[in-house]
């Protein structure tokens, strides 16, 4: 009886197994979100790793504040190609982001590794379209699961998993951007009353 048992079990591993590995390894996870801020003035918090880290999402939640106490590198110039920000702690694993492509007001494209929990590694496509109020950003995320991420993927909608985390990061970038653009417009104006008064004197 047990052992019919242990063959049932072997049996069922196989199947299993087979089917994980018939699954497709790539995959590719996109949204997007209407900015109230120039092209330009977004495409400096993305191609700036120190401004970027803090609309970074993993695992739900913003990186920076699901553990404020991880260590942290940046290395590399003060932005653009090049730029990497590592990151290491018990909440949030080990890992880093890097800078590999960068077209003014146009597109940032990033290295995303992760070393621990699990390692992968994917690549974040961040592009730029100019609109009447502000900008429209497409934050889109390409990579290849291993076996056991194609095992995970057949109890979990992956692109719900992922798609959520680029939501949430979508509107942090909103929240950032927009603040800024806010900050810029009430430093213009409070320039333009100070010209004006200077002149009139």
């Amino acid at each position: 009886m047990l052992g019919k048992i242990l063959i049932g079990v072997a049996g069922v591993l196989v199947l299993f197994v087979a089917v994980v590995a018939t699954r497709p390894s790539a995959y590719h996870v996109e949204r997007k979100l209407a900015v109230a801020a120039p092209a330009a003035l977004v495409f400096g918090v993305l191609n700036d790793l120190h401004q970027f880290a803090g609309v970074l999402v993993l695992f739900g939640s913003p990186l920076e504040k699901l553990e404020p106490n991880m260590q942290k590198t940046f290395e590399g110039p003060a932005a653009g190609v090049g730029q990497s920000y590592s990151w290491s702690g018990k909440e949030v694993g080990t890992g880093k982001l890097t800078i590999e492509e960068s077209v003014p007001g146009q597109k940032v494209g990033m290295k995303l590794e992760f070393v621990e929990p699990m390692e992968s590694t994917a690549t974040c496509a961040l592009t730029l379209a100019g609109t009447p109020t502000g900008s429209f950003v497409t934050w889109s995320m390409d990579g290849n699961h291993n076996f056991i991420g194609k095992a995970f993927g057949m109890f979990m909608d992956m692109d719900n998993m992922l798609g959520a985390d680029i939501e949430k990061g979508l509107a942090q970038l909103k929240t950032v951007a927009e603040g800024k653009q806010v900050a810029t417009a009430a430093a213009g104006a409070a320039q333009a009353d100070a010209d004006k008064a200077a002149a009139e004197e």
